[in-house]
């Protein structure tokens, strides 16, 4: 089919006639646009198209042969108009390959082709699985011609001003990436989006990289657009910042959040199926809390501090396990029933006025969501499934409820506080450079979203070009159909966060739950397990297998990128960073420390043994913030 580009130049120098059929076609794609941007590529019908045009459906069809024709058109006038606006500012620019980057900025920033319409256009043809193919027909060539331009621009720029320490290639892959994800934020309702902020954010990276080039004195896009003349500089905006490096070592405020961030908080203790049967159990510790979950005889699920009421040894030492009968306390045997209940005292009569039935073990709250198990050690707030239940439609496909466990639980310890870790989980940023191996398997395709109240998604499709590397080249070729799920999501990674850092990680043939908390202000600990359907095709264990290999290549991956910023954060060098737009999930996460610990809103720690002071003076200001 002829595109709509093709037939707009060829009907120039038509006839009138022919040019009022090229100016309906427009107005039928403009129509399709909006309709697009409204209702998605599901929703758009030729009915909704004709109408938003004021026509008749009839003479959507007589120009377009139906639905399907008229979306592909869509989409090739959204590329070459894009195309061509790209070529032409290039071209303005002429030889100089700094021009010729901040060229493609302006452009790619240019409310023409960067505003909610078009971006939804791009999106709704990229995420829609149904629809990709033709995504890649119209829009492949053109994604690897201007990956491959900006790879030659910022390789010539690093010859030409003697980078040879830059890669440059994988600096230019993640200057297209910037350009590609940051446009999206236009979609988020609930965040207002600002062009300026988000060109000023490619050129801190630009100046980063290629400082003589690009840094503040050179400032080559407003000699460039003549609009810009009179704006103030870049400075006058300071990107955010980012907390403040004492919060991250200083051990009277990681005090202050193992109360008001670990103890007030959902965490996750359990899969259900790991308590099968009355007396199974599972445990978690965190925060100097140590928590216990049973399956009573009435089959429910309770949560109890796992702390004798006699002497505070553990009541169950093991990560999961089974009791049989009763809950004994290895240290001297008190015994507590299923409910927790105070049964039996060993030499009961030397206990003066003990009351078994205030004796008990103490309950705490737990609350069960997709088969996942979660307790909170004290606080109040939304539960679980007012956090997490936004998620639901999208996640009942993968029937979580039903799995069960695959293979033994996992942890590792890194020395880093915590927040690192955190910080590092929730963006998408990092993964060009740091993460090759994913950014093979999904190209560009992370999408990053929050909730706004602490609770995150993340999403990526398996591109079909396969990866050199075998884990990953195997993973992409054995990857099995799995009927179950929805098209969007049989060959997609899905992560699901919700504050301080719990995330159900899902693929098509596996789930697992992953939980950072802290074991001291220097110390962090990654804890998790996976689930699964029971399925005993070949080829889902392959990509079962496969799956955990390559994610454990990513573990060691962040756990050194960690390890970096870490030491940074101790450095005298270091004076507090930059957030980019694409990290607006850090920053997210930062500001909800800042809520629940004003004192960390300084720029300098208070005086040695007066945080937990400046914080309630603060907190009483503020009004006090409870969760």
């Amino acid at each position: 089919m002829q595109s709509l580009g093709a037939q707009d130049s060829l009907h120039a120098t038509a006839n009138g006639e022919e040019r009022l059929d090229v100016r309906r076609r427009r107005e039928l794609v403009e129509a399709a646009i909006s309709s697009i941007a409204e209702h998605g590529l599901s929703g758009t019908t030729v009915a909704k198209v004709a109408q938003a045009a004021g026509l008749s459906p009839g003479i959507v069809n007589f120009y377009f042969q139906g639905k399907d024709a008229l979306l592909l058109a869509t989409l090739q006038y959204v590329a070459e108009e894009f195309e061509r606006r790209r070529r032409e500012a290039i071209e303005h620019a002429g030889d100089d390959p700094v021009r010729k980057i901040e060229a493609i900025l302006e452009n790619d920033f240019d409310p023409a082709v960067c505003n909610p319409r078009w971006v939804a256009v791009w999106i709704a043809f990229w995420g829609e699985a149904r629809a990709r193919a033709d995504y890649m027909r119209v829009c492949g060539s053109r994604d690897a011609a201007y990956l491959h331009q900006t790879v030659q621009l910022f390789e010539q720029i690093a010859h030409d001003g003697g980078y040879d320490g830059v890669d440059a290639k994988a600096l230019g892959v993640a200057f297209t990436h910037m350009l590609n994800a940051l446009p999206e934020n236009l979609l988020d309702e609930s965040r207002s989006w600002d062009r300026d902020r988000a060109k000023q954010t490619c050129r801190r990276f630009l100046a980063s990289v290629f400082p003589a080039e690009f840094g503040s004195a050179s400032d080559v896009s407003r000699a460039a657009s003549a609009q810009r003349q009179h704006e103030p500089a870049l400075d006058a905006a300071p990107a955010p910042r980012t907390l403040a490096a004492w919060t991250y070592h200083n051990a009277e405020f990681h005090e202050l959040e193992k109360e008001r961030v670990f103890r007030r908080h959902w965490l996750v203790a359990g899969h259900a199926s790991e308590m099968p049967k009355a007396g199974d159990y599972v445990t978690l510790d965190v925060a100097d809390e140590r928590a216990l979950v049973i399956r009573g005889r009435d089959g429910g699920l309770r949560a109890f501090h796992n702390v004798c009421r006699h002497r505070a040894s553990r009541v169950a030492g093991a990560e999961t396990g089974h009791c049989s009968g009763a809950i004994v306390c290895p240290y001297h045997g008190w015994s507590y029933g299923f409910d927790g209940a105070l049964r039996s005292v060993p030499a009961e009569r030397s206990f003066s006025g003990l009351k078994k039935s205030s004796a008990g073990l103490r309950e705490i709250d737990i609350e069960e969501w997709m088969g996942f198990v979660f307790v909170r050690f004290a606080g109040s707030g939304p539960r679980v499934r007012d956090l997490m239940g936004r998620f639901d439609a999208e996640l009942l496909p993968y029937r979580l409820a039903d799995m069960k466990p695959q293979g033994d639980r996992w942890s590792f310890d890194l020395d880093v506080n915590w927040k690192i870790v955190v910080e590092n989980d929730c963006e998408s940023y990092h993964i060009p450079l740091g993460h090759p191996g994913l950014r093979r398997l999904f190209g560009d395709s992370f999408r990053d979203e929050s909730g706004g109240d602490g609770t995150q998604r993340a999403f990526a499709t398996l591109q079909d070009k396969p990866s050199a590397v075998f884990s990953e080249h195997f993973y992409q070729k054995l990857l099995p159909e799995m009927a179950h799920l929805p098209e969007t999501h049989r060959r997609a990674w899905a992560y699901y966060a919700m504050f301080p850092r719990t995330v159900l990680s899902v693929s098509p043939t596996l789930a697992a739950y992953y939980q950072v908390v802290p074991l001291g202000a220097h110390k962090t600990r990654m804890h998790g397990f996976c689930v699964g359907l029971e399925d005993d095709r070949r080829e889902t264990r392959a990509a079962r297998y496969l799956n955990m290999r390559i994610n454990r290549r990513v573990g060691r991956e962040d756990a050194h990128l960690c390890r970096w910023a870490d030491a940074g954060l101790r450095s005298s060098g270091y004076g507090g960073g930059y957030l980019s737009e694409l990290e607006y999930m850090v920053r997210e996460f930062q500001d909800r420390i800042r809520a629940l610990l004003p004192v960390a809103d300084r720029e300098e720690a208070p005086a040695a043994g007066r945080v937990a002071e400046v914080n309630r003076e603060l907190q009483a200001t503020a009004g006090g913030v409870e969760s």
